[in-house]
């Protein structure tokens, strides 16, 4: 039988014309066609004539990749730190250095290095559980190159024979001249201690000399911050596969990421870039166990996983008639119908979809409610903002032709996104009252995420909506119409905005605002350069670019509704690329804890971020 292959070139010849293409002859054999090639000077391309090249613009943003090509000395300068931080580090932290190690990584003029690990640690906080220390002050003498290794062995001790994980990231690039430089860093050190876990948190000043900007030395190495962070045993067990296991397709639809399905699945029911997709909790079946609604991306059933009474979860999506084809972004499980049940609320594409619990958990008499704006509904929230007795919903959306389709306008400051959507529960159906109670003033943002509150005291509720690439709002509620407030009270907070979270974590009565932003710190070593940045133009903005690489915020409340921006002093700032971090007292002593989760697009690369 003949072969495909072989089949391939006649026909294409036969179809193409007068093309490249050589018209069909008989296949010889590998050794001849290589000899023939050979001798010809002909390269064994199919469509040679053809090949797409990137454009213009493409190829451009492709130099820019090497800050070299801006002519952004910093950065430049910041790539051959981090790679000679990352040397320094696995010499300091081998049990085995000795002084000779170093003499490749410093400066034959180096200044010296600080106590790392100073005396006089405290304990500063102590649950039983956890125990915070720190240093009464931080010494900044500088000790000879030949201590380091010493230096090294101190700052590794407290994990003993373990060597601890190493994460370093510089936060800016204070260029001193033609050969020389400082960095901010921030270190931390990780590694499990005596069955807990301990982590060294550090803030380092690092010099620099180069000559040609490609190899970088280090010349004076000072601590600026120290603690240690203690735990008698790891605060969490991974159950995920005792949990989840037994779930159908487990494994390959729950521990895979977005890419593994976008490539296969038809665009008409939504292709996201980005894998934002939701879960919900609540008690769909009345047996007293929260039950887990898993919404997922398009071509793969959102699945609801019903708590067995082995803690183990039950995959009750075909009975429950949950199993949404289209791209889920998020969902609800509420009593929207006022029947004692959980019923579904799910925001799929440009709306959401309403189902009504029987009681048992299948869910009935499905309804679509729409916009006539366009763009995907990315999460919702559901509350009673002008208390008649039932759940209306408020819901999130980003950009109106897709994440991939709109840029942000101005980028610090956008409102060019799309338009949020207000959705009024009438018992049969949902209608968009967004105009009508105020929420389509200031409504042209990229929103991820809002919670209801009453942040003012006044007996009813507000909502806070935090925005991506720019200013966050927050709608006071006034006796049921709302009115954009957050710049009178100090809640706009210009930055990145993927999440927010309300408690009163000062205790002092009221309700405070976390909200989780970018961590940039590429981010706040450009925005920094004044001279550079922008062109040196626009200085009146920088200040709202470096605010948007910042990090978190964390907003106390002054109890009249107006907040204070206590970020700094709180050291919640650096949370990594922030998403939707949350106040939860996760040691059961009454004070609000923060968890917060970070990171951003995860591929099978081992490299990726």
């Amino acid at each position: 039988m003949r072969s495909p292959a072989r089949l391939l070139v006649p026909l294409l010849a036969a179809s193409c014309g007068d093309s490249a293409i050589p018209a069909a002859t008989p296949a010889a054999p590998p050794e001849t066609q290589a000899s023939a090639a050979s001798q010809t000077g002909e390269k064994d391309v199919l469509f040679a004539a053809n090949v797409l090249k990137p454009s213009p613009a493409v190829e451009d943003n492709e130099r820019r990749v090497d800050p070299a090509y801006d002519q952004w000395r910093s950065e430049v300068l910041h790539d051959a730190a981090k790679k000679a931080l990352g040397d320094f580090l696995k010499v300091l932290l081998d049990p085995a250095a000795d002084e000779a190690r170093f003499a490749d990584l410093l400066d034959p003029a180096f200044e010296g290095a600080s106590v790392l690990r100073p005396p006089g640690l405290e304990p500063r906080f102590d649950d039983g559980m956890t125990q915070v220390i720190r240093p009464r002050s931080v010494e900044s003498e500088l000790e000879p190159r030949e201590r380091l290794a010493a230096l090294g062995r101190d700052l590794r001790a407290p994990f003993g024979a373990g060597t601890p994980n190493p994460f370093k990231k510089i936060v800016s690039v204070d260029i001193e001249g033609p050969k020389a430089f400082a960095t901010e860093v921030i270190v931390h050190l990780d590694g499990k201690v005596d069955g807990g876990l301990l982590q060294l948190n550090m803030e380092w000043k690092v010099g620099w000399t180069t000559e040609d900007d490609s190899k970088v030395l280090l010349r004076s190495l000072a601590l600026e911050g120290y603690e240690e962070v203690r735990s008698k045993k790891t605060l969490f067990a991974d159950l995920t596969e005792h949990v989840l296991g037994g779930v159908p397709r487990y494994a390959a639809e729950l521990q895979t990421g977005v890419e593994n399905f976008r490539g296969r699945t038809d665009s008409l029911i939504g292709v996201p870039f980005l894998g934002m997709q939701g879960i919900a909790l609540g008690d769909v079946d009345g047996d007293g166990w929260d039950d887990l609604y898993v919404c997922q991306q398009a071509g793969l059933p959102n699945r609801l996983l019903r708590h067995g009474s082995d803690g183990r979860v039950v995959d009750d999506t075909a009975r429950s008639r949950t199993g949404f084809l289209e791209t889920t972004r998020s969902a609800l499980l509420v009593d929207w119908d006022d029947d004692g049940d959980q019923d579904l609320i799910a925001a799929v594409g440009p709306g959401i979809v309403t189902g009504r619990n029987d009681g048992t958990g299948v869910f009935r008499g499905y309804g679509f409610w729409l916009s006539e704006n366009p763009g995907d509904v990315y999460s919702i929230a559901a509350a009673d903002p002008d208390d008649d007795g039932d759940l209306d919903v408020y819901c999130c959306r980003y950009s109106e032709q897709g994440i991939l389709h709109s840029v942000p306008t101005p980028y610090h400051d956008a409102n060019n996104g799309a338009k949020n959507i207000y959705f009024r529960n009438e018992g049969e159906r949902f209608v968009d009252a967004t105009d009508e109670v105020g929420f389509g003033s200031n409504n042209r943002k990229f929103s991820l995420a809002c919670l209801w509150e009453d942040f003012d005291d006044d007996g009813d509720l507000d909502l806070f909506v935090a925005n991506d690439f720019g200013r966050d709002n927050l709608f006071a509620n006034e006796d049921g119409h709302f009115r954009d407030v957050a710049p009178e009270v100090g809640a706009d907070d210009i930055s990145a905005g993927m999440g927010a979270s309300a408690a009163d974590f000062d205790r002092d009565g009221d309700m405070d605002l976390l909200i989780s932003n970018m961590f940039s710190s590429a981010g706040l070593r450009i925005a920094s350069q004044a001279d550079k940045f922008m062109g040196g133009e626009n200085r009146d903005v920088h200040r709202h670019y470096l605010q948007h690489a910042r990090g978190n915020t964390l907003l106390a409340n002054r109890g009249d509704g107006t907040f204070e921006d206590t970020t700094l002093a709180a050291g919640v700032a650096v949370g990594g690329w922030a998403w939707g971090a949350k106040f939860v007292d996760l040691d059961n002593d009454g004070l609000e804890d923060i968890f917060c989760p970070d990171g951003f697009i995860t591929n099978p690369d081992a490299n990726d971020l």
